[in-house]
């Protein structure tokens, strides 16, 4: 059985953390990623790309706002028009908007609240006990965030779990780290460099320039334990001329810095069979 997943626009950057699982017999039961809390951040969180912001402006209600940072870093504001906020922290959002809406709101107080963090992902695939992906609100230890993610599944290989940050591959025995409580294993989580067919949450995938298969694949929840990871194939072109691209999704997994990942391209259909028995 094929499923497919199609691609739309979106900026992702990921790390990735995934041990390896080893061959099921039966298919796992489906786990959402996990639920956050809506964020508690400081006036120093420096906002970034997709995070969703909440405006308000005592003394004029027509200017309170929920917007959406776009993904080239700016969003667009009543009397003030565009705006580059991408990389500027709340406080310093908070001064600026002030500075000109107190020019024509008599006692203008503006309030700038981090409603939803997106542009922070940390994703996870393999074998977790919840797949996906974790955005960092604050400093997390890989030991915190896999607690967040239900742990690590007994029938993963723990041994061989690696971190890919941006192009390095860190190994992380995760047996090591879980069961025996060592800290060399234990590194704190950045954000930044980690559908269908048989992967957990067919569908449709947000698109950017630095989206790979990989990634796809991952905001599809992962594999599944039937899937065929060596035969995924990803359709191109147009509709009178496409293109078939075989991609061996599990050696990349295995050895990552001998198999490049493959960059994705709007519209690209990736589809995963199931493995034959």
């Amino acid at each position: 059985m094929r499923r497919a997943v199609w691609l739309t626009s979106r900026l992702i950057v990921i790390l990735l953390a995934a041990p390896l699982a080893m061959a099921q017999t039966q298919p796992a039961p489906q786990q959402a990623a996990p639920t956050q809390p809506a964020p508690a951040v400081g006036k120093e969180y420096i906002i970034g790309p997709e995070d969703v912001l909440d405006i308000q402006v005592w003394g004029s209600n027509d200017l309170n706002q929920t917007v959406f940072v776009r993904p080239d870093g700016r969003l667009s504001l009543p009397l003030v028009g565009e705006i580059a906020v991408a990389g500027k922290t709340v406080q310093q959002l908070q001064d600026h908007l002030l500075a000109v809406y107190e020019k024509t709101v008599k006692g203008a107080v503006v309030t700038v609240i981090v409603k939803e963090i997106k542009s922070r992902p940390v994703y996870f695939v393999g074998g977790f006990a919840k797949p996906g992906v974790l955005q960092l609100t604050g400093d997390l230890t890989l030991l915190q965030a896999i607690s967040l993610m239900g742990g690590v599944l007994p029938e993963a290989d723990g041994e061989k779990g690696f971190l890919l940050r941006r192009d390095r591959k860190i190994p992380i025995d995760f047996d090591r780290l879980a069961q025996r409580g060592d800290l060399s294993q234990n590194p704190k989580l950045e954000a930044g460099g980690s559908v269908s067919g048989e992967v957990k949450k067919p569908g449709a995938v947000k698109f950017a320039g630095d989206l790979t298969l990989l990634k796809a694949l991952t905001q599809a929840g992962g594999l599944t334990p039937l899937a065929a990871g060596s035969r995924v194939d990803i359709i191109r072109g147009d509709p009178e001329k496409k293109s078939r691209i075989r991609v061996d999704v599990d050696r990349i997994m295995r050895s990552p810095d001998g198999n490049q990942d493959v960059r994705l391209r709007p519209n690209d259909i990736i589809t995963v069979p199931q493995r034959r028995f």
